[in-house]
């Protein structure tokens, strides 16, 4: 016996979906797939039993290795979603940064036409407001449409605020990796070092830890935001560093590198760009790690970090230039003011601050050029 059920925001709070499907098992009724356009899930009535569920969305059609090993099975997919089962609890679970960053630009979008359907009834509320103040009056003339705009007026005061909420709450349950590796609890914090603009060069962030670890200095924590480093006293060792720069994800990410010995140390996710800092260690009898061995890949990587961490900062160098040519102009035709001095000493800080990072990403991806040729 099969039945279905209309589910209509199962993909804004995935956590809230999968704990549902995995009650709806618990009494007998198991997934057989849905239907993304008309919101329905389809359930085979079986005899009831535990499961695990889990929900991915993917941008490529690749059900991870590492997740078949773990006893988890494809159900069902649609599109560039796919629901998972394992039949008991898997240790192994699959990555959800691709999906938070899809709920990510879906939140923001229905807040921005929450945000505007409220500076709009705002306006037309002053307006009235000050009109009837004023000593006018209202009319009501009637209309045969007023019918449609008060039910699409309902319809949208209704379904944005709680799309809007009912994304917030699931981008807040959702976890986008995998816990970091940590020697925190056993080796107490001995000092902190801030290094606030290493995106821009991380091959200087990797060369500057495996300095501190053949000192003794061991990484124990990174800050939420990867500002902050945080380090125990030890023995030295021998550690190999790589700060990973992704755009997005894809499933058994953190399994493959994982598998190879690597240890994640730092991971950060948004809705356009990921860090992730990995470690490994190694002997001297033992050729020095890499997290990427092929040149392409390596010279790939270093113009990503290029374009996206300084290359956005080259054009608003150039514009700031622009601008201070033209407020020098018109200091030198003798036209001076307090207000023209302090903006051009503003802009001339942004165009120091902005070239520098660009400077930096420009001189890593020439670095690694060379290194590859």
């Amino acid at each position: 016996m099969t039945t279905s059920i209309f589910r209509p925001f199962w993909s804004y709070d995935p956590i809230k979906t999968e704990q549902w499907l995995e009650k709806k098992a618990s009494k007998g009724h198991f997934l057989t797939g849905f239907n993304r356009w008309t919101r329905k899930f389809h359930f085979q009535i079986e005899n009831p039993k535990n499961c695990t569920y889990r929900l991915q969305y993917e941008k490529v059609d690749h059900f991870p290795q590492a997740l078949v090993e773990s006893g988890w099975e494809s159900i069902a997919k649609e599109g560039r979603w796919r629901i998972i089962r394992h039949g008991g609890a898997s240790n192994n679970e699959p990555l959800r940064d691709n999906m938070a960053s899809r709920n990510k630009v879906h939140y923001y979008s229905f807040m921005a036409v929450f945000i505007y359907m409220l500076i709009s009834a705002g306006m037309v509320g002053m307006l009235t407001l000050t009109v009837l103040l004023g000593g006018g009056s209202a009319t009501f003339v009637p209309s045969p449409y007023w019918l449609i705009t008060i039910t699409v007026g309902l319809t949208l005061w209704t379904l944005v605020p709680y799309t809007t909420l009912t994304l917030h709450k699931g981008l807040k349950k959702l976890k986008v990796a995998p816990s970091s590796y940590t020697e925190g609890n056993s080796r107490p914090i001995k000092f902190t070092k801030w290094r606030p603009a290493w995106a821009f060069d991380p091959d200087s962030l990797e060369k500057w830890l495996e300095r501190m670890e053949q000192r003794g200095y061991r990484l124990v924590k990174v800050s939420r935001r990867g500002l902050r480093f945080s380090f125990s006293k030890g023995e030295p060792r021998m550690v190999c560093y790589a700060a990973d720069f992704q755009k997005s994800f894809e499933s058994d990410y953190f399994y493959m590198h994982s598998d190879r010995g690597w240890y994640q140390l730092f991971h950060s996710s948004s809705t356009f760009m990921s860090w992730t800092l990995w470690a490994k260690m190694y002997t001297s009898e033992e050729e020095k790690p890499q997290l990427y061995s092929d040149p392409y890949h390596k010279l790939r990587h270093a113009k990503r970090v290029t374009l996206w961490q300084g290359g956005i900062f080259l054009p608003l160098t150039i514009l700031y230039i622009w601008l201070i040519t033209m407020n020098i102009s018109d200091i030198l035709q003798g036209e001076i003011f307090d207000s023209i001095f302090w903006m051009v000493v503003v802009q001339t800080m942004v165009v120091i601050v902005f070239g520098y990072f660009s400077v930096r990403s420009l001189l890593y991806y020439r670095r690694v050029r060379k290194t590859i040729q």
